[in-house]
């Protein structure tokens, strides 16, 4: 008799785990595993699982996002650096217009075809075009990076450097679901970033043995510019930040901060949600 009373809220249980963990979900689990990493489904079912995984020196982060001007789902992987790469800059395949929201400087960069550093069917913008160079003078990450957009099969992709945060981005073809983007686009943006997540470390840390550290305080985590008049302060941590970098960003530079735009779900946030709610 027990048994059979306990069969039905088991059976639930079931059924809700499939739910909750469902086809839709698959190809958010299959990255976890292929990046050791670990799932995290918000509270609720809303927005996108996210994936969060280990960089040598940064914490990595998968999720799927909508983007204005964009039906179709957008693969976004971001890389948390432990310090300042001191720019803000932006590629983009097929080449784009520059977007509207920017960090302060963000300028368009010209590369010939005859020098090392040349990427084909890209645009390229950057507040230190020396920095960039420097970027792309690293022959594997060059190469990485030319080859994206073929490697991921998106209609575009985007790489944002913004100042301690590395963004890549892959639109999916029309009809795609969440889940089948994230299972064939996230891979190749993963292995990516993890060749821009080393080289941007060794940068970070030249410009902190340059001195560059001593200066963060009062400069932009997004751009690492003066900060100047007017600029966001992030209600979760208190730091200044361009207004245009938080565009670029979508919140906060800081992973540990709620604010930022991939924040992990937690407990603590789902209380406050259901207090509002």
């Amino acid at each position: 008799m027990l048994a059979l009373l306990l069969v039905p809220p088991l059976v639930a249980i079931i059924e809700q785990a499939v739910l909750v963990a469902g086809p839709r979900h698959v190809g958010f689990w299959a990255l976890a595993r292929s990046v050791a990493g670990t799932c995290h489904v918000p509270w609720g079912r809303r927005g996108s699982p996210i994936v969060r995984f280990s960089l040598p020196q940064a914490e990595g982060r998968a999720r799927v996002v909508s983007l204005p001007g964009h039906r179709e789902s957008v693969v976004e992987v971001r890389g948390y650096q432990r310090a300042s790469f001191g720019f803000a800059g932006r590629v983009a395949a097929p080449p784009t217009a520059p977007s509207r929201w920017r960090a302060p400087g963000l300028e368009p960069v010209r590369i010939f075809p005859e020098e090392s550093e040349q990427l084909r069917g890209c645009s390229l913008e950057s507040t230190d075009e020396g920095l960039l160079r420097w970027l792309l003078r690293h022959v594997e990450t060059r190469k990485r990076v030319d080859g994206l957009l073929a490697a991921t099969g998106a209609t575009s992709v985007e790489i944002l450097f913004v100042g301690r945060v590395v963004i890549l981005r892959g639109v999916a073809p029309p009809g795609w679901r969440a889940g089948e983007a994230m299972e064939h686009i996230g891979p190749p943006l993963v292995e990516a970033l993890r060749l821009l997540s080393s080289d941007l470390d060794d940068l970070g840390l030249a410009l902190r043995n340059l001195g560059e550290a001593a200066l963060s305080a009062l400069r932009c985590p997004g751009c690492a510019g003066e900060v100047g008049v007017d600029p966001w302060i992030c209600p979760g941590c208190g730091r200044p930040q361009h207004r245009g970098c938080r565009e670029m960003l979508q919140g906060c530079a800081y992973g540990d901060c709620a604010q930022a735009a991939d924040a992990l779900p937690s407990p603590e946030r789902f209380e406050e949600a259901s207090v509002e709610a």
